[in-house]
């Protein structure tokens, strides 16, 4: 994928919360890695050199979350290219896009965008990630002060 043009609930680009293992795999051909979670009824594969990764439901394996990281190229919400610009700048276009997220073991999950994000608070944006999740993934977990 030369984009990754995130839509709030939806996906990234072609991959869309719900498909199958075997219609991502389609897409992006078949993943380097898999892992089964430990806690959780769900296994994330990895596409290492591309730094993406897609995690699956086990019970229904639909596709759940959606992570990326700095060196996948053009990577979007709302037109915010995330890894291209600093950031703090970022973060604070994020935050005003929604002013109520929420803090978990150090993300910031903002879920009015169906997004959460790391990284974006220091000064090193190699350390950036964001993961794009399927409606009410995380509308359960207990929050922390933001």
């Amino acid at each position: 994928m030369r984009e990754h043009i995130i839509t709030s609930y939806v996906g990234v680009g072609p991959l869309k919360f719900g498909m199958t293992r075997g219609e991502a795999h389609k897409i992006l051909g078949a993943p380097l890695s898999a892992k089964k979670c430990q806690f959780f009824d769900e296994s994330t594969e990895y596409w290492s050199e591309k730094r993406l990764q897609l995690t699956f439901s086990d019970a229904d394996d639909g596709l759940v979350e959606i992570s990326l990281y700095p060196n996948l190229p053009n990577v979007q919400l709302n037109g915010l290219k995330l890894f291209e610009v600093p950031g703090a700048h970022a973060f604070k276009v994020l935050h005003d896009w929604d002013d109520a997220p929420i803090m978990i073991a150090g993300t910031t999950i903002f879920l009015k965008l169906g997004l959460a994000a790391g990284g974006f608070g220091g000064h090193d944006d190699s350390n950036k990630s964001v993961a794009v999740f399927a409606k009410g993934r995380w509308d359960d977990w207990p929050t922390e002060e933001t």
